[in-house]
């Protein structure tokens, strides 16, 4: 049987982070290896932590998820980012891209999309939720 991928959430919504990674778990998505309320609290973690993917919010308090995810990828550049947002702007897109994000799908998506976004991050292609670009 293949490995779960090891996933660490980044959210700054306590709520929302738990109930990802009972929906991950429960669907065997992958196993949350960690979680942090912002970017500058992942990069503590990514100290001690090898993820194979990260979820990534893009707004938070104290760093946000583009900054969080340029600072991770000099650390780390093979890291693989999703990013999420309750929000889809149009500008985002092109700020995703060149922070290094691999993905992007709405927190609004169901449980399917998201399984989707992650096999397909974690196999190494990009993913960006048809329909919104």
């Amino acid at each position: 049987m293949k490995p779960q991928p090891k996933i660490i959430i980044v959210d700054d919504h306590a709520l929302f982070r738990e109930g990802i990674q009972l929906l991950i778990e429960r669907e065997g998505m992958g196993e949350i290896i960690g979680e942090a309320e912002n970017g500058r609290s992942f990069l503590d973690l990514l100290k001690t932590q090898n993820p194979d993917l990260v979820l990534m919010d893009i707004e938070m308090p104290l760093m946000d998820g583009l900054e969080a995810t340029r600072l991770a990828l000099a650390i780390k550049p093979d890291l693989k980012i999703l990013m999420f947002s309750m929000y889809y702007e149009q500008e985002y897109y092109s700020a995703m891209i060149n922070s290094g994000a691999m993905g992007f799908v709405m927190k609004t998506s169901g449980k399917q999309e998201l399984e989707k976004a992650i096999r397909t991050v974690i196999s190494g292609e990009n993913y960006f939720q048809p329909g919104l670009y």
